[in-house]
């Protein structure tokens, strides 16, 4: 699954993907689906929890595709949460659904991101590139300690990742060179898509996150940001 390492020498930025990979998405929406599921008497949390995810990953494909316009992270997210309360048999009330609106802005950072983005921003630029709401992840830094030195949001290309404008946006925005550049992330998907775009890779295992698969080749695959702080010294 590892390539051949890139000097650390030969990396200038590094990107970060965000929900997922800096803050635990995983286990915000199991408390968030168990919240719901109490709220709407879905007793199958877990299954709701699978739905409302699918529900989402459909709408922001559909975005990606050209399907459905652009709107906030947010309202997705809401809005699948309400297409998975009424697929399992439960009633997605406005009350109901006032318990996931603010679920971008609530994430809590994994415990090695802190310390590890700090000491990664001593001598490279560090950015986070995410799918969320700008003012999602502005909370989400200030809430965590994250320490980069912008954060940029998709939703200023009007898209999501894997949308190939939405790396472009990144590229454009941040003038960097993506041989140059590490992109990190817990998805092998928004690695591989990454790549497409000469973009560096670094693949980071946090629990509830997808594994890449056998034929995925990434730069760098680590337990953590320590771990690839570590590396790259």
């Amino acid at each position: 699954m590892t390539r051949s390492q890139v000097n650390a020498r030969d990396i200038d930025a590094i990107v970060f993907d965000v929900i997922g990979t800096l803050v635990d998405e995983h286990s915000a929406w199991a408390n968030a689906a168990q919240r719901l599921g109490a709220a709407t008497g879905v007793e199958n949390t877990v299954e709701l929890h699978a739905a409302w995810a699918e529900h989402l990953e459909r709408r922001l494909s559909d975005v990606v595709d050209g399907e459905a316009l652009y709107r906030p992270h947010r309202e997705l997210v809401s809005d699948s949460a309400r297409d998975a309360i009424a697929q399992a048999g439960g009633q997605p009330s406005t009350a109901a659904l006032a318990l996931v609106e603010a679920l971008d802005d609530e994430y809590v950072a994994w415990p090695d991101v802190a310390p590890a983005t700090a000491q990664l921003r001593r001598d490279r630029l560090v950015a986070g590139v995410s799918n969320g709401d700008l003012d999602s992840l502005a909370r989400l830094s200030n809430n965590n300690a994250i320490s980069w030195d912008i954060a940029l949001s998709t939703g200023t290309a009007r898209t999501f990742k894997p949308a190939p404008a939405a790396y472009r946006y990144a590229i454009d925005a941040l003038r960097i060179n993506p041989v140059r550049t590490l992109f990190v992330a817990a998805h092998p998907w928004d690695l591989r898509h990454a790549s497409k775009h000469g973009f560096r890779t670094a693949y980071i295992a946090r629990p509830g996150a997808e594994r890449p698969s056998e034929s995925d080749q990434f730069d760098f695959s680590v337990d953590d940001v320590s771990a690839l702080a570590t590396l790259l010294e």
